[in-house]
């Protein structure tokens, strides 16, 4: 298989002489561009051929692309991929036979959101090709270009504990004695109705860490607990791990949950729905001893807005209830620039790039109460 086999008959498939071919059609219901921004087609056999297509929210769907055969027995492996920037965030993958000459045999790939590249989907069965497929009718909206966000004190919503509200879309995890991350139980519905946009992009999946912060990857954000909390930017200074991404860290640091758990709420009518996360009486150390923090995160849909409250916050060492081992903030993906060179009042670096996170605060004490803050999206 050769470059030209790729770049040449998928770009110029009149001039292909060989008769056998796989028409490859490729949508998704990501959204454009702010889940991805760019289809890579990777075909793999002696030799490996790529392709890449930018896409943005004019480009028609599904794109067409034909393969015909240069490789000798028929068989290759073929990699369809969304990307995002330069990060792979959709894949699907498997292996693929042409047939004897005759007619054209297709395959439809569509690029899910469950398919990750931890968990690529697998390609469709060969079907005869007549015509490419209509366009899928449930692509994900984005929303805004978000790059940072405003931090404001005192916002509007006061700390309130989600434990005590009642309704089908409530409810607690983390209460059994598990540890780390747990996803919300919300229905494929609520989900689906809830148009809170975290960076401009869609909420699919809502993570909660016992550690304290909120994340929305698809896959789990930590899945070997093992993330200790620190500075966003930690990474970039080479002194640590990075944060976990697309995360809202509301009080990350290392905690123990009380047999409560973890709280959460999703409330008000459509399109000024909020969803609300309370970690309560939850302890810095362990076992609890006299320890009582509390704190509510909330996202609000009507503008995507989040805010951090605070309640009682009380440890056996009050500096500690104060922030003084924890990280407050939000992070898209931190790979821009150290906090030292991340203007805040604009969200980027010296040399204009985004920050790729927004921290308020890091391993500081605040004073003898949190302040509560309202982070706005801005582009």
């Amino acid at each position: 298989m050769t470059t030209k086999w790729l770049l040449g008959c998928v770009l110029l498939a009149a001039a292909c002489t060989n008769p056998k071919q796989i028409v490859l059609s490729i949508d998704t219901t990501a959204g454009i561009p702010c889940d991805i921004d760019r289809i890579r087609v990777r075909a793999v056999a002696t030799s490996t051929a790529t392709f890449e297509q930018q896409v943005t929210s004019t480009t028609r769907f599904p794109i067409t692309v034909r393969l015909s055969d240069d490789t000798g027995d028929g068989a290759f492996d073929l990699e369809v991929s969304g990307l995002l920037g330069s990060t792979e965030v959709l894949r699907a993958a498997g292996a693929l036979q042409f047939g004897s000459s005759g007619p054209d045999l297709a395959v439809n790939v569509v690029l899910e959101e469950s398919c990750t590249v931890a968990t690529a989907c697998s390609l469709p069965e060969l079907v005869r090709f007549s015509s490419p497929p209509p366009p899928v009718a449930s692509r994900f909206q984005c929303g805004q270009n978000v790059t940072w966000y405003q931090v404001n004190d005192m916002t509007s919503d006061l700390f309130s504990d989600a434990c005590n509200t009642p309704g089908m879309n409530a409810g607690k995890v983390l209460n059994d004695g598990s540890t780390g991350a747990a996803k919300l139980p919300l229905s494929a519905d609520a989900l689906n109705n809830f148009q809170f946009r975290f960076y401009g992009r869609p909420v699919r999946q809502v993570w909660v860490h016992e550690d304290g912060y909120v994340s929305f990857t698809m896959n789990n954000p930590d899945e070997k607990n093992d993330l200790d909390a620190g500075a966003l930017d930690r990474n970039l200074t080479h002194t640590g791990v990075p944060p976990p991404q697309q995360s809202a860290m509301i009080f990350w640091d290392t905690l123990t949950l009380s047999p409560t758990g973890v709280c959460y709420s999703l409330e008000g009518p459509a399109g000024s729905q909020k969803l609300r996360v309370t970690w309560r009486s939850t302890c810095d150390i362990m076992p609890c001893g006299n320890d009582n923090m509390n704190f509510t995160m909330v996202l609000d849909e009507k503008n995507d807005f989040i805010s951090f409250t605070y309640g009682d916050m009380i440890t056996a060492n009050p500096s500690k209830g104060q922030g003084l081992s924890a990280t407050v903030g939000v992070v898209n993906k931190a790979d821009g620039c150290p906090v030292s060179e991340c203007n805040i009042n604009t969200g980027r670096c010296a040399n204009d790039r985004p920050c790729g996170y927004t921290q308020v605060f890091s391993n500081v004490a605040r004073g003898s109460h949190l302040p509560n803050y309202r982070l706005e999206p801005r582009p």
